[in-house]
């Protein structure tokens, strides 16, 4: 199963979702999914947004070498589900590739278990208040998502074993 992540440049938000992310899913033993991301005005080839990146090493996370990737229809087909940081992303995706509109949804709607649905914030260039925020609102959504796919994996060997 492909997950993408999406935001704008790639640098920030998509990248630490993307890592966070394939962290958490290697640490459940979720080996079906392959994690990606990219930005909707992604310059391909950025690195990551330093901040983040000395972020995700606090916490011990493996870092793999990325370069932003422009968001392509390709990637949007590749992917099973797409995960935005904002609602003006689900708005250019939809303009570039109508057909996906089924399969993308607002990373903010896992960040708690009410109805209410926020953007992530963007943090790049912005206070250490607003970076701490960002990675706040990420890896609460990112754990709730880890525990649906959880939940909808072993709904699935349940489903097969019974």
């Amino acid at each position: 199963m492909n997950i993408l992540f999406v935001c704008t440049a790639n640098i920030s938000r998509s990248y630490f979702a993307e890592i966070l992310f394939r962290n958490e899913a290697e640490l459940n033993a979720l080996d079906h999914l392959v994690i990606a991301s990219a930005g909707t005005h992604a310059h391909d080839g950025v690195p990551p947004d330093p901040k983040m990146v000395d972020y995700l090493a606090e916490m011990g996370i493996p870092i793999k070498a990325h370069q932003a990737k422009r968001l392509t229809e390709e990637l949007l087909h590749w992917a099973d589900y797409v995960f935005v940081m904002e609602r003006a992303h689900v708005d250019i995706i939809l303009r570039l590739c109508p057909d996906v509109k089924e399969k993308v949804d607002l990373l903010g709607r896992y960040m708690s278990d009410d109805d209410l649905v926020d953007d992530i914030i963007d943090p790049y260039g912005r206070t250490l208040f607003h970076y701490r925020l960002a990675r706040s609102q990420i890896s609460m959504a990112v754990r709730n998502l880890i525990k649906k796919f959880l939940f909808d994996q072993n709904a699935q060997d349940t489903n097969h074993s019974g």
